[in-house]
């Protein structure tokens, strides 16, 4: 990622030019000024290495006019002091500039008739910025190369060159990282894969506390409340981080770091508008704004106060479902008004507004207390989950957060809370409950043992308390809460100058799950020199079974395509007992039928006593999809036919990974009924190589090889009842002579066979299925066998010249697609998606003259195609590439106004789907993941103004 400042730009003198300042420099020291010098008054200043506070000497300080021009010059003397005497009344602009150094600028220096001081001005070095400070690995500060893990950090200046609207947008790109957009404001994130369209993957922390939805514990970007102004820096770890965070830390950290106001007062309002193209369908298309505010200031000398705020709207890109449009017209066909029908009505309006604030105290000596609390109402967006897309209104999340840091102490309390507002899902129209909450409290201490040796050690609890009135958990409302804890011991040592070592430990207990949970992580870290870092580590994280995959209980849709007997629904998996099913019927497999008069009562394994239903059924399948009903001759003839005992029954599953058949739903030849067992946590074993140095002052490189064995994989939601249906091969012959003699052609009596051999006669349902919905066909979720992944993550930052710099990343995993995988139970169950590409790439390049106040930036990224098996949302993404465009100018004639014109996939390259021919253009649009719109191209143009 781009580490360039526009507050900060590097500018190196030539010798000449130094002599020049130089003797400046003497003659304003020793005297010799102009009268109008004699008649103003001074500027003065100190200016610090901002690494180490050291002062720093011989460095160049001009001042300028708002047109550029310089009026004063001089240079730092030995103590790091400066300066400028006799300066007219004014508002100037202030370069500070040194070899080596990122140069310092302050747009607006205001002189009157009294002394300005500005105080301590800090330089960053050329290393220092490609090699921040960093917390998040180690959960305490240090250089971000001597880090135990693979640390990226997105900084101050590169998303506020970047506008965004939520803070996933700047991540992307970054090693590791997979980003997926599925609106203008929902995204779904992770690191080294397995991506899911409701995902809660990636650790997400906020100033230390964990930002997901509650109880859902899903990451939900457009309702974390922090805005663009707001932000500090986003550091995104890759890899593993249980061994310091806990459970559900097995796919990398990013932390959203904020501005204190102790160290960042002032004000600032920018406003941005825009458009999107990609949806010519929408005529209420109202393009996009932004709005956003900040304003921090200080009580005293070490108390301070901040509020910032935003506002956000715009028409998102279009999308049908072909299950909601289906289930929408079947709803009207039989009676449902179309102005109140909730099922496939869209409201294409992205709309959402926060508020944040927060106030640091003073204590001791060195210690701050910090209160935080804030909120984000979703006026209106729609979200992605596993089962089938779901319409958010007034979705509103808010938090309240204590921390103390007291030296070496760190302790804090927050709550995340939860209302769901009048939020439903699409593909039926029911009501989305969710009112949960979180709690978490953590105290943390640092202990150093002498220079050498250094222990991290703390304690945490979590308690989350689902309440969904039914609508999400169903039956299991009453029971499930769930509270975990956790201990950790992290030792770091220093063996030698070159070489450290890192050791950490952590055990975890859930209250539903049990079995408690130990984390190792083992690290060597070889520093041949303070530029490199050589790194040899070993993770071992889980991620606990959520409340979602325990207490599930929520219908996904009223029917299967037009057959109307069969409902759909997304189950959990009771941790006492799992989901089995009976085999006691006949001597084999029970099966349930809607078309008994107790539908709750298990069958033997027959469909046969269903064949007049199957006819039925066949008749409403043709009415549907051509609206001519059987021949009545035909339909006689098929009635007349009793094929019990010479017509055998099949187990078919709903999927999509064969081609659909023509009424819709689409099957596969079922291996079984397999039994769910209880879940148990997901354990990642994590090996990694990994080498990260700077070249010179100008260039960073990372790169990282990792192994990772996932045990007891926690899949996504996936069909797992089976449905019982006329088996294929025994129709074909028992039909064949009948349907001759009928006068019916080869190709007529395939369509009649392939139609009854695919209506769902009865479902094989497990024994804990709810008997309010008997013969459902459920989804839940299951533990699989062990997975195997191999990666590659490089990472590059290159500062070419003062005034360019390029950037660019690679990352490979061996594996998109893991088929067949078992457990201990089966050999061979299903197959499972990474839900992200094999093979992506980012390259960026950015020109940056402070004097000129100009940054300009170009970014392409290129993103391999790949499977997608992500609950209902199942099939493949062709390959995309995109480019990115910022334009970035402050107003030299005015108070720092800022503008940023900001082109986001301006040029889009696509591979062939079954919506899109293969190419490349400035119109065209692309899908990241199954069941999401496709992606047109955003301008946007932002003017921010500080105060």
């Amino acid at each position: 990622m781009s580490q360039h400042s526009p507050q900060y730009r590097r500018s190196r003198r030539n010798p000449i030019g130094w002599l020049a300042y130089a003797a400046i420099a003497v003659l304003v020291t020793t005297g010799v000024q102009s009268p109008a010098f004699a008649q103003g008054v001074d500027i003065t200043g100190r200016v610090v290495d901002a690494e180490g506070l050291q002062e720093v000497s011989g460095v160049t300080v001009e001042l300028l006019t708002l047109g550029g021009g310089v009026v004063h010059a001089t240079v730092t003397d030995v103590r790091g002091e400066f300066r400028l005497v006799g300066v007219e009344a004014g508002t100037y602009r202030l370069f500070i500039s040194a070899i080596g150094y990122e140069e310092y600028r302050n747009e607006r220096v205001s002189v009157g008739d009294e002394t300005v001081t500005l105080g301590t001005i800090e330089l960053a070095t050329f290393a220092f910025i490609l090699n921040p400070i960093v917390i998040t690995a180690s959960r305490g500060e240090e250089k971000a190369l001597e880090a135990p893990a693979a640390v990226y950090t997105v900084t101050t200046e590169d998303v506020r060159d970047r506008p965004a609207a939520v803070t996933a947008e700047h991540v992307v790109g970054l090693p590791g990282v997979d980003n997926v957009t599925t609106g203008l404001s929902q995204h779904n994130v992770v690191t080294r894969g397995f991506n899911n369209v409701f995902s809660g993957a990636l650790f997400i922390l906020t100033d230390n506390r964990w930002a997901s939805v509650p109880s859902l514990r899903f990451n939900a970007y457009n309702l974390i409340p922090s805005t663009d102004e707001d932000i500090d820096r986003i550091e995104m770890v890759l890899g593993p981080g249980s061994a310091l965070y806990g459970p559900n830390v097995n796919q990398g950290v990013m932390h959203v770091i904020t501005r204190s106001p102790l160290d960042f007062q002032g004000s600032a309002v920018s406003v941005l508008g825009g458009a999107r193209s990609g949806n010519t369908t929408n005529p209420d298309d109202e393009g996009l704004f932004q709005g956003v505010f900040r304003t921090a200031g200080l009580i005293g000398d070490r108390n301070g106060y901040k509020v910032s705020g935003q506002y956000f709207r715009g028409t998102d890109w279009n999308y049908v479902d072909p299950v909601e449009e289906s289930e929408r017209n079947l709803a009207i066909a039989a009676g449902a008004d179309p102005d109140t029908l909730k099922i496939g009505a869209r409201n294409y309006t992205n709309e959402r507004f926060t508020a944040d604030g927060r106030l640091d105290l003073g204590v001791g000596d060195q210690g701050t207390l910090i209160f935080a609390g804030g909120l984000t109402n979703m006026a209106s967006s729609i979200e992605m989950t596993g089962i089938g897309s779901a319409q958010a209104l007034d979705w509103t999340y808010w938090y309240g957060q204590s921390r103390l840091q007291l030296g070496n102490l760190f302790a804090q309390a927050y709550i995340n809370m939860s209302d769901a507002g009048d939020t439903y899902t699409l593909r039926d129209g029911n009501s989305i409950v969710d009112n949960s909450f979180l709690f978490a409290g953590q105290l943390q201490y640092l202990s150093n043992l002498g220079e050498r040796h250094r222990f991290v050690y703390g304690a945490d609890v979590i308690r989350t308390v689902p309440r969904t009135d039914g609508t999400v958990h169903g039956r299991n409302e009453n029971n499930d809460n769930i509270t975990e804890l956790g201990g950790y011991l992290q030792y770091e040592s220093m063996l030698s100058p070159q070489w450290d070592v890192v050791l950490a430990a952590r055990l975890d207990w859930h209250s539903v799950v049990d079995n408690l949970v130990f984390s190792p992580r083992a690290g060597v870290v070889y520093k041949p020199t303070p530029e490199h870092n050589f790194r040899l580590t070993y993770n071992r994280a889980f991620a606990q079974p959520t409340s979602i995959n325990l207490n599930l209980d929520l219908e996904s849709a009223s029917t299967i395509g037009p057959i109307i007997d069969y409902g759909v629904r997304a189950l959990g998996v009771p941790s006492n007992t799992g989901l089995t099913f009976r085999r006691d019927c006949g001597g084999g497999l029970c099966i349930r039928s809607p078309f008994e008069a107790d539908p709750t009562e298990f069958q033997d394994f027959d469909v046969t006593p269903y064949w007049q239903n199957a006819i039925d059924e066949l008749n409403q399948v043709l009415l549907a999809s051509s609206g001519e009903p059987l021949d009545p001759l035909l339909e006689g003839l098929l009635r007349s036919l009793d094929p019990t005992g010479q017509v055998g029954t099949s187990l078919r599953m709903f999927d999509s990974e064969v081609a659909p058949l023509p009424w819709g739903p689409e099957i596969s030849i079922a291996q079984g009924a397999v039994d769910v067992p209880a879940l148990v946590p997901s354990i990642t074993n994590t090996f990694e190589v990994g080498y990260k140095g700077l070249l010179g002052e100008r260039v960073l490189i990372g790169a990282d090889v990792y192994w990772q064995k996932i045990q007891d994989f926690i899949g996504p939601l996936r069909f797992e009842t089976p449905s019982a249906m006329l088996d294929a091969a025994d129709l074909r012959d028992f039909l064949e002579g009948p349907l001759t003699l009928a006068g019916l052609s080869p190709s007529e009596q395939a369509t009649i066979i392939a139609g009854l051999a695919t209506m769902p006669l009865a479902t094989a349902t497990w024994q804990q299925a709810p008997l309010s919905s008997p013969t459902d066909i459920f989804l839940t979720y299951r533990n699989f066998g062990d997975v195997d992944i191999w990666g590659l993550d490089l990472g590059l930052t290159w500062l070419m010249s003062d005034l360019w710099s390029a950037s660019g990343s690679y990352s490979w995993v061996s594996d998109d697609l893991f088929i067949g995988l078992g457990n201990s139970q089966v050999d061979s169950i299903g197959d499972i998606a990474l839900n992200a590409p094999m093979h992506k790439a980012m390259l960026g390049i950015d020109y940056n003259n402070s004097r000129l106040g100009l940054g300009v930036g170009l970014r392409g990224r290129y993103v391999a195609g790949f499977p997608v098996q992500s609950g209902v949302f199942v099939g493949e993404v062709p390959y995309f590439q995109t480019l990115d465009a910022n334009i970035a100018y402050t107003m030299p004639v005015s108070t720092r106004t800022e503008l940023v014109l900001n082109f986001r996939n301006f040029f889009s390259c696509v591979g062939a789907s079954a919506v899109q021919e293969k190419g490349c253009s400035f119109t065209r649009t692309h899908q990241e993941i199954v069941g999401a719109p496709y992606i047109g191209s955003v301008i946007s143009l932002r003017v921010r103004q500080p105060f």
